[in-house]
């Protein structure tokens, strides 16, 4: 990657800035405030982006309003060219983050332009460098440089360290994880360790070993005999073993016995053949190879020979015409447009067709639009979006008028229909309210007050009163009354005869009613219960007969309850004319209620309760009848007010339909004032304007191309014309000078003269060059011949150098020993081919026992050998299944004696515990071995062994301090970097100078940049970084910078004119830029 160009439009204090960067070393020189810094900044933003506004000195927003970005050139490593071209609000490009507005562009081979984004910005040509490496790594300034943590990230770790030590922070974990399974087995008056708890388990076990030793004899002998015959079956293990052995060589060595005799043989014939060790390696095929280029180069050189010949025959029957030369490329020029010539006649006339086809059609559209319209009106009248606009306006007017009268209709319809049915229903309900009148009337002549408050206030006060009367009457038991409601011949008094009544009568409805409702079992005790009470009613009423005598007076005035009797004898009176008429009581008859009630005298209480009960059923007449006529006169007033609000809304639909038709009138003159000022027909409508629009828009568009092809018709003619002289003139001129010229030809003729001559250039120019190409290849051949010979020379001497390294002395000799050599290097690769084929897979000692053991005896002694040899591995196995079978029984002893003796086994237990206590020693030890070993291993990495990145580190760190440090040392588990001088002595990055430290760092960033082979070739940005090293050690930098420039691009920032003027002393073709 290599910047190529900067245009800083605006970014920080530098506007509208362009920066040309042409050398691999840049300086940007310049006092402070020249601008040196904000190009770091401005280049990182352009590659990454605009940093956020808590970062106001590196986002570079300008303090004047205006443009914020710029554009950055360069190319990658292939050589395409990038652009980007980034700002911090909006215009063009496509909207990035941080609200910028973002162009990257790629110049493709083929030379298209590639829009990509930012992550393919990142990914092919900054090779996944991210954001905070570059500006850690890449674009440095003094006071990242100063910042070491910036070392110890998590992405440049993995290029500081090696991949399995990681900065050593693994090592140091396993190194406390150790120490720590160590003091879980062990530690120094320790009692929760593994190990306390086995020393307690042991103690235990000892104490318990003393109790009981029954069964120890005997378990001691079982256990010496086990393993008496473990030791035996060991050791028949070990001679089967050797035995496996002697078999398996003695069938190896019949296996391969036939492989042997064919290896001696070939052994046999290689030794007898003649000595050749001075014969050339592959000598046959090479004299076979130099034979044959030999006879190639000999048939080469007679081929050239003859084609020589040829050629100089071919170029001497080709002679030069120069007029046809000279006038060549205008005839190719002129043959070239005949096409476009002929192409432009042909168009020429089909726009005189399309002309006059085009007139006949405007003619027919201006007829459509008016008969009166010409072209001019047609031009005049604008079409604009105003117009069209203004004539929709006024068409929706009149739609609108259409809609809203339409919709009137249907109102004023609806209305006269609701005014007709409110008349209707107000006629209906005076006329029920009349009838209901006259009904009541007629039904309750017999009341006497005027009003109908009178009366309901006559009938409140009479049922007080009779209700003052009733509470005396029964508050005051006598015996009089007891007998009243008696008949001289009934059974029962009347009184309870009428409860009697009313008691059957509801038993049977309730019942019925329950019965019917599925409640059957609440039925049945209802009517029991009402059975009952009516049979307690008789029992009273027959009582009540056998006590009373029959002939008791009633009560007059001056007994109890008489003034109110005679009090509700005038409210009746008042009231009604006569109950019963009232009521329209039944006709009278000799043994009716009515009649035995008259016989009584006046002052008889079931009289007077009669007559109160006739009136009570007619005053609940009376109050339904003025209920039915309060609503009746209610809906005649309804009906009134429901007449009255149809009128009304009639009359507003009405003035509605009034107003709208004024408008009408007022819209249409709009429209006919329209219509006259643009000329057009008074009979068009808006609808009908609109369509017309596109008619009249047709009618210019063709006016319009008319006059274009009017235009193009002349150009055409006058193209055609020069053309036709051109060719006229360029065939006359190649006539005979004494031809007359004064009868010109046609143009055809012309055409014709012109396309002979073209056909005369064209067989001149392939004659021509099929003579250039004659003379180039009787070039060709005369230097072929040449190499030929040379060939021939070079190829004559490489074969008198194959016999002088033979040493024969002619070509018959040489093949000769060539048989020889050939046939011997067969027979080694036969012996070799049988060797590997025998004795794969065997060690050297295995091969001397099986080339003896073939040596010293032949096929019938080896089979021999081979059947004792496995007889005896036969006898062996008998005897180690013998041996496994007696050691299955004592282990089943072993175990009878265990289970025999569970109690006893406390001395097995106590070895098994101190089994594990020595397993547990043993752990202890390899995990403080362990330690050990990780201890060392990590002072000897740091002592020793350093990642390529430090050591790439150390030796820039050498260079830059002049050998007065050799090199930089990353101690583990905290990562500190350490300086180490020639004598082997360490000192701390702290405790160094300033200038040394800043040294340090850099040499480590470059080593971290030289080690990423992903960004090879990214440039690097040094801003002032020098500042605080000496004149040597600025010398020694600037040395290794011109170094690195070889591989990448270096641009760096400063104000000091010192350092630019050694960077002119060691670096001349750096590029100096004053800012």
């Amino acid at each position: 990657m290599r910047l190529e160009r900067l245009h800083i439009q605006g970014f920080g204090g530098v506007q509208d800035k362009r920066i040309t960067i042409e050398a691999p070393v840049t300086v940007l020189y310049g006092p402070n405030e020249a601008g040196k810094s904000t190009v770091l900044y401005f280049i990182r933003a352009m590659l990454y982006g605009f940093p956020g506004k808590s970062l106001p000195a590196e986002r570079g927003e300008p303090a004047d309003p205006g443009i914020h970005g710029g554009e950055l050139r360069f190319l990658d490593d292939e050589g395409t060219l990038w652009t980007i071209r980034r700002f911090g609000q909006p215009g063009e490009g496509s909207a990035g983050s941080r609200k910028e507005r973002v162009h990257i562009q790629r110049m493709a081979d083929d030379g298209t332009v590639l829009e990509l984004r930012q992550h393919d910005l990142e990914r092919e040509a900054l090779g996944g460098v991210s954001k905070e490496m570059f500006r850690q790594l890449f674009a440095v300034s003094l006071s990242e440089l100063q910042e070491i943590r910036s070392l110890q990230s998590a992405e440049i770790s993995g290029y500081l360290f090696h991949a399995g030590i990681g900065g050593g922070a693994n090592i140091m974990e396993a190194e406390r994880r150790l120490t720590q399974e160590m003091d879980k087995l062990y530690k120094p008056r320790g009692k929760v360790q593994q190990a306390a708890k086995l020393l307690q388990s042991i103690e235990q076990l000892k104490a318990e070993a003393t109790e009981s030793r029954t069964y120890v004899p005997r378990y001691n002998e079982v256990m010496d005999a086990i393993r008496e015959t473990e030791d035996r079956l060991e050791q028949l293990e070990l001679e089967r073993a050797g035995s496996a052995k002697d078999l398996a060589l003695l069938r190896k060595a019949m296996e391969i016995r036939t492989l042997w005799l064919a290896w001696r043989e070939a052994k046999l014939e290689l030794d007898g053949l003649p000595e050749c060790g001075s014969f050339p390696p592959e000598g046959i095929a090479r004299w076979e190879r130099i034979e044959e280029e030999l006879r190639q180069l000999e048939s080469q050189i007679q081929r050239i020979e003859r084609a020589l010949g040829d050629t100089e025959t071919k170029l001497a029957g080709m002679p030069r015409l120069e007029w046809l030369e000279e006038q060549g490329q205008q005839v190719e020029d002129l043959w070239g447009r005949r096409s476009l010539y002929e192409a432009g006649n042909r168009e020429l006339a089909q726009l005189m067709a399309d002309q006059a086809a085009q007139a006949d059609r405007l003619a027919g559209l201006l007829r459509s639009i008016d008969p009166d319209w010409t072209e001019t009106e047609l031009v005049a009248l604008s079409t604009s979006a105003a117009e069209r606009e203004e004539v929709r306006r006024l068409g929706a007017a009149f739609a609108g008028y259409d809609r809203r009268m339409e919709q009137l209709s249907v109102e004023l319809r609806g209305a006269q229909r609701a005014a007709a049915a409110a008349d209707s229903g107000l006629s209906e309900a005076r006329r029920k309210l009349r009838e209901e009148m006259e009904r009541g009337k007629e039904s309750f002549a017999m009341l006497k007050p005027g009003s109908p408050q009178e009366t309901a206030m006559l009938w409140a006060r009479l049922q007080q009163t009779a209700e003052r009367w009733r509470e005396r009457r029964l508050s005051q038991p006598l015996p009089e009354l007891k007998a009243a409601g008696t008949g001289k011949h009934g059974w029962l008094p009347s009184a309870y005869s009428g409860l009697l009544a009313v008691m059957a009568v509801l038993t049977v409805s309730l019942v019925s009613f329950l019965l019917w409702s599925g409640a059957n079992g609440v039925a049945v005790i209802s009517g029991a219960l009402m059975v009952a009470g009516m049979v307690y009613v008789i029992w009273s009423g027959r009582r009540s007969v056998k006590d009373t005598p029959s002939s008791e007076p009633y009560p007059y005035a001056g007994e109890p309850g008489g003034d109110d009797a005679s009090e509700v004898e005038q409210l009746l009176s008042a009231l009604v004319s006569s109950p019963y008429s009232a009521a329209a009581a039944t006709a009278e008859y000799p043994g009716s209620r009515r009649a035995k009630t008259e016989a009584r005298p006046a002052r008889d209480p079931l009289t007077l309760e009669a007559q109160l009960r006739e009136l009570r059923s007619v005053m609940d007449a009376w109050q339904a009848w003025r209920q039915r006529l309060d609503r009746l006169t209610s809906e005649c007033l309804s009906a009134e007010e429901k007449v009255k609000l149809q009128a009304a809304e009639l009359s507003a639909i009405e003035g509605t339909i009034e107003r709208e038709e004024k408008r009408f009138v007022q819209l249409e003159r709009q429209w006919e004032s329209w219509l006259s000022q643009r000329l057009l027909p008074q009979r068009l409508s808006p609808d009908a304007m609109l369509d017309l629009f596109n008619a009249i828009e047709q009618g210019q568009e063709l006016v319009r191309q008319q006059r274009a092809r009017a235009a193009k018709i002349d150009g055409l003619a006058g193209a055609a014309k020069a053309y036709a002289a051109s060719c006229l003139e360029l065939t006359l001129g190649d006539e005979a000078p004494d031809r007359n010229r004064e009868s010109l030809p046609t143009p055809d003729a012309v055409l014709s003269k012109l396309g002979d001559l073209h056909r005369r250039w064209k067989q001149y120019q392939e004659a021509s060059a099929e003579r250039e190409a004659l003379r180039h290849r009787l070039m060709e051949l005369q230097d072929e011949a040449a190499a030929a010979d040379e060939a021939r020379t070079a190829v004559l001497q490489r074969k008198e150098q194959l016999l002088g390294l033979s040493g024969a002395a002619d070509g018959e000799g040489y093949l000769r020993m060539g048989a020889a050599a050939r046939r011997k290097e067969e027979l080694e690769r036969e012996i070799r081919h049988h060797e590997i084929t025998m004795f794969s897979g065997l060690d050297s000692q295995l091969r001397s026992r099986i080339l003896q053991l073939l040596e010293s005896a032949d096929g019938a002694a080896l089979e021999a050998m081979l059947q004792e040899r496995e007889e005896a591995d036969a006898s062996l196995a008998e005897l180690r299944d013998e041996l496994q079978e007696r050691r299955g029984r004592l282990l089943q002893e072993r175990e009878s004696l265990e289970a025999a003796g569970n109690r006893d086994s406390a001395n097995q237990q106590l070895e098994e515990q101190r089994a594990e206590l020595k397993e547990l020693v043993s752990q202890y030890a390899v995990r403080a071995i362990a330690v050990e070993l990780i201890e060392r291993t990590r002072r000897f990495y740091e002592q020793e062994k350093q990642p390529q990145v430090l050591r790439l580190a150390s030796r820039y760190f050498s260079k830059l301090t002049g050998g007065t440090y050799s090199r930089i040392v990353m101690r583990m588990g905290d990562q500190a970097l350490l300086a180490e001088r020639p004598d082997g002595g360490l000192v701390e990055s702290a405790r160094l100078s300033r200038g040394t430290a800043e040294q340090l760092y850099l040499a480590m960033r470059l080593a971290l940049v030289q080690s990423m082979p992903h960004a090879a070739g990214i440039p690097l940005m040094l801003d002032d970084l020098f500042v605080n090293f000496d004149s040597r050690r600025l010398g020694y930098v600037l040395e290794l910078i011109s170094e690195l420039s070889h591989s990448r691009q270096i641009v760096m920032m400063t104000c000091h004119p010192h350092v630019t003027e050694q960077i002119r002393q060691r670096i001349p073709e750096a590029q100096v830029i004053v800012m």
